[in-house]
């Protein structure tokens, strides 16, 4: 699928070469992009500083408005401490710079986002992958790896919720398999928070966990329809950050009219939990209709917006995402990596979809799968964070479960 040309959106709709076309992409999850008190944050934050601070946190370059976030995004993680960071990418890049200083290597899912496994190669750190979700592995890399390091600790990094395929990571095994009290697992929940555990405050609390070994990054554009980044966890970790990071230290922080704004999506989303009732409802029904076509979805376990899979063969997935484009419905068809396939659909919703909205993208999927002779390309259905399935071009993959 080429780059889109958007003209306008809104949460649900997209407007291309002047069509209006009813969106299912993206990862605005709780539809705060577009919320009116956000945008009056922005809003009244340029009145306040201007559009940039022009200089580094560290010079002259800080604001009240980068401080209030902090603590936020602390209280609502529930960590010591977080760090503020240009947008998700970096947050990883300036974890790795200061874990580099106490460090040597690193264990990474071998489907966490790029942003992980380059930030922990660009800080010079030892790279060792582990099959995706294979906990027990991860745990024998761990011991294997930290017997051999002179500072006999390790770093474990995850994704929490996978970006590609929404698989969730088994994160109280990775815990468990920490060697020591010095090791660190480190989680990228970028498509945890605001999607998982109770309030939305991600998948740590999804699974109940509270350990001085946690440490967090995430983004503030996806769940929270804002811009930005950040880091939590213990304090010295954060500190550690805040010394050490080049990343951080020496580049230009967000807009202070966009931390004001992603303070205000986050005072929204705890002062309306309906906002992820609502999600989690069109999460259901959406899951609901996709089983029905006989799309590999899994029909129970965790409540994920992102449904990515495959159909046979990727020039007649093509053709169904544009017949689907000319009924008025971005149902998005992308090459991204670690996802299911070369070529997969991936399909989100999000809290501002009406079930009738849901409705309409389920009934297109049913007309134009057997109007081009189409069934899924189930070969098995496996479980979240499971084994790769034998054909990258006819794999399916579905969303995550615990």
């Amino acid at each position: 699928m080429p780059k889109l040309p958007i003209e306008c959106s809104t949460a649900t709709n997209t407007t291309m070469d002047g069509r209006n076309i009813l969106a299912f992409a993206g990862c605005n999850y709780l539809g705060l992009a577009n919320d009116p008190r956000v945008l009056q944050a922005v809003r009244a934050g340029l009145d306040r500083y201007g559009l940039s601070t022009t200089a580094s946190r560290e010079t002259t370059g800080n604001t009240t408005a980068f401080d209030e976030l902090e603590l936020a995004l602390s209280r609502f993680l529930g960590m010591e401490r977080s760090l503020l960071l240009a947008d998700g990418y970096t947050a990883n890049i300036a974890m790795a710079q200061a874990l580099a200083t106490r460090f040597r290597t690193v264990l990474i899912d071998a489907k966490s986002h790029h942003s992980v496994h380059d930030a922990a190669r660009s800080a010079g750190l030892i790279v060792v992958s582990y099959p995706h979700g294979d906990t027990a592995a991860a745990a024998r890399l761990a011991r294997m790896h930290t017997d051999a390091d002179p500072a006999g600790a390790i770093a474990i990094l995850t994704d929490g919720v996978f970006t590609s395929d929404g698989a969730i990571a088994k994160l109280p095994d990775l815990l468990a398999a920490l060697p020591n009290d010095r090791s660190l697992l480190v989680v990228d929940d970028c498509h945890g928070v605001c999607v998982l555990g109770p309030e939305g405050r991600g998948t740590i609390t999804h699974f109940g966990l509270s350990d001085p070994r946690l440490i967090v990054t995430t983004t503030l554009a996806k769940g929270f329809g804002s811009y930005g980044g950040c880091i939590a966890g213990a304090a010295w970790f954060v500190e550690l950050a805040r010394a050490v990071s080049g990343i951080y230290r020496c580049s230009t922080p967000i807009p202070p009219a966009v931390a004001m704004a992603a303070n205000e999506a986050i005072r929204i989303v705890l002062a309306e939990p309906e906002r992820l009732d609502r999600l989690r409802s069109n999460i259901a029904r959406l899951r609901g209709r996709l089983s029905e076509l006989g799309l590999p979805i899994i029909a129970d376990g965790p409540l994920i917006p992102i449904f990515a899979f495959v159909l046979d063969g990727p020039e007649r997935m093509d053709r169904v995402h544009r017949s689907l484009l000319s009924d008025g419905i971005l149902a998005p068809y992308i090459k991204y990596p670690n996802g299911p396939a070369e070529a997969f659909f991936r399909v989100v919703v999000n809290a501002a979809h009406t079930n009738e909205q849901i409705d309409r993208l389920a009934d297109a999927f049913a007309r134009r799968l057997p109007a081009m002779g189409l069934l899924p390309a189930v070969l098995h259905v496996g479980s979240a964070c499971g084994p790769d399935l034998e054909s990258p071009a006819r794999r399916s993959s579905v969303e995550g479960v615990a």
